[in-house]
């Protein structure tokens, strides 16, 4: 078989790469633009080509099928995003805050770490810039006011955010559909993955939160937490009720955020119990959108990368350049990882979708050690990711600039990639 077609697929990844890291194109277009250019590489390079073939891969295959390849993660996503609204609506994730602040008082490095665990707790459930945006306008200027610099209060949150999506059932139902995984499989390794980010978390907590000391209050951002209602007990089991659920009873994805929703309002106002789940449902839906767009190219991608065809064409690339050992593994993820930064080959919301299930499918790592490696690189996106909505927004309440906050968090990032990985090899048997 000739080497173009596969220079070519090749030449498609970095024209996307270089279109989205120059902001000229975004991953919602950009994505469905490449699965079409890779369909039609691959259609021309059979043995045969004719114009009902190509119109069955690209029409049918890559743009019909594609456009439903990620109807799950689309499905568990929705739900997970009015859970999202109901913790933000009903008042829940405003009184994880003023329980923090009030329990801590002026116990400075308390404060950090009990604000840093509400932050990954709501993010069990959260999503969207709408709820950091929510959660950041209070936990911010609590961590800055006393006496905590902008940038270490950033960083906090960051983490906390990246600690929290790590146990969030939409992701894991992500990679189950995208890898081809079992549920428990991704669950098994996924609590591991997130031991050792909690770990690595609470290192940077302490280290450079003694470096705070001659930070003081009268630097801090002058904003006020809004009140909110108060709402009762119980019903801060809201965020965590799904992963719960799913860990301890074996519930689906679907109903454990189904039970979560109808227990958040049930337990926060009962009488307006199908007003605010209606009301939930609406807004959810509405944040939704963008990303659900995104796996809608996502499932085009995968399909055109998956087409067998394809596989043959880069299996030989993959095969040469995957390691197959526990030395290169850790090294290969660990050193390229800043590949997952600006919707780079291992960003899973980016050109990582169609090398991840191209990984996969190959015969050189199991499907489970891909998923340990972009669920390890990937925080690299989601902590320090310049582009990312979240890091935008965040730096602009600080006001520092996501370019600081990528300096300051990659050396940390970096140290979690690579006890992630070794731990995952030595330990979890990823590679076996």
């Amino acid at each position: 078989m000739s080497v173009l077609p596969g220079i070519l697929i090749l030449l498609v990844f970095l024209v996307a790469a270089a279109l989205m890291f120059t902001r000229r194109l975004p991953a919602l277009l950009a994505l469905p633009l490449m699965a079409i250019l890779i369909g039609l590489i691959v259609g021309c390079s059979q043995p045969v080509v004719t114009l009902a073939s190509l119109k069955e891969l690209i029409f049918v295959q890559i743009l019909g099928k594609g456009a439903v390849r990620m109807a799950g993660p689309m499905v568990t996503t929705m739900f997970g995003a009015i859970l999202s609204q109901v913790v933000m609506r009903q008042g829940i994730a405003q009184q994880f805050i003023r329980w923090a602040a009030e329990y801590a008082g002026d116990r400075k490095m308390l404060l950090g770490l009990v604000l840093f665990a509400v932050v990954a707790f709501n993010f069990t459930t959260l999503s969207g810039l709408g709820a950091v945006i929510m959660l950041g306008s209070l936990v911010l200027p609590i961590l800055v006011s006393s006496g905590f610099t902008p940038l270490y209060a950033a960083t906090l949150m960051l983490l906390g955010i990246g600690l929290g999506g790590m146990f969030n059932p939409a992701n894991w139902k992500f990679y189950e559909d995208l890898l081809g995984l079992a549920q428990d499989q991704v669950k098994f390794y996924a609590l591991r993955v997130a031991g050792v980010m909690l770990a690595v978390s609470l290192f940077y907590l302490i280290i450079e939160g003694r470096r705070q000391s001659k930070v003081f209050a009268w630097a801090a951002i002058n904003e006020e937490p809004e009140e909110g209602p108060r709402v009762p007990l119980p019903a801060l089991l809201t965020p965590i009720l799904p992963p719960f659920l799913m860990i301890a009873f074996g519930w689906p994805d679907i109903p454990a955020f189904m039970a979560a929703i109808v227990y958040g309002c049930l337990v926060t106002q009962p009488r307006r119990l199908v007003s605010n789940i209606t009301a939930a449902i609406l807004e959810g839906l509405k944040d939704v959108g963008p990303v659900v767009a995104l796996f809608i190219g996502l499932g085009m991608t995968l399909i055109a990368t998956m087409d067998e065809s394809a596989k043959a064409i880069m299996n030989p690339f993959l095969e040469k350049v995957l390691p197959s050992s526990p030395v290169g593994y850790v090294a290969f993820f660990t050193l390229l990882a800043p590949l997952a930064l600006y919707r780079g080959p291992f960003n899973l919301y980016g050109l990582g979708a169609g090398f991840a299930a191209l990984m996969a499918k190959s015969a050189v790592l199991p499907p489970i050690a891909v998923m340990t490696a972009f669920m390890s690189v990937g925080q690299m996106q989601s902590i320090s990711d310049p582009t990312n909505t979240a890091n935008v927004w965040i730096g602009q309440f600080v006001q520092v600039s996501p370019e600081k906050i990528l300096k300051h968090t990659i050396p940390y990032v970096i140290v979690f990639i690579f006890l992630s990985l070794a731990a995952m090899v030595t330990l979890g048997g990823v590679l076996q």
